[in-house]
């Protein structure tokens, strides 16, 4: 009884410090970055160009610190606008992570999504990749 005291305690204080988050999956994800020690922004707008015209989207977190990287959750159980995000941030050259709720539901969802990360991190950083074809020999 008093370890549950304990946790009660320590999920209000927790919940005290988070953002405002708009679901339980978000807020997930949210603890994942945080036991990860990954700094994030909650919902920060970005600009896109999408269909002839700027918009602002407010993509769930975005890790400056990994060079920019987005992970978006989206509700909803069609894949079409899951799609278009996808599509969307490609366009756009911003390196994004997709989520919905199958993903969230799978096993160690939270390890791959962490092993994702370190990938696209270094892709980001990766100088060979900017790098003239001359130069690397």
């Amino acid at each position: 009884m008093k370890n549950e005291t304990q946790q009660n305690e320590l999920e209000e204080a927790i919940a005290d410090l988070e953002p405002p988050y708009e679901s339980e999956q978000e807020r997930r994800i949210g603890r994942l970055l945080d036991r990860y020690g990954l700094p994030f922004f909650y919902k920060q707008p970005i600009v896109v160009y999408d269909q002839g015209k700027n918009q602002i989207m407010k993509p769930s977190f975005t890790l400056l610190s990994y060079g920019g990287v987005v992970i978006d959750y989206v509700t909803g159980k069609g894949d079409d606008r899951r799609i278009h995000k996808e599509q969307l941030y490609r366009y756009n050259q911003i390196p994004a992570v997709v989520l919905g709720p199958p993903d969230l539901d799978k096993p160690n969802w939270d390890t791959k999504l962490y092993e994702k990360l370190g990938r696209m991190s270094r892709e980001t950083f990766d100088l060979m990749r900017y790098t003239p074809e001359h130069i690397r020999g």
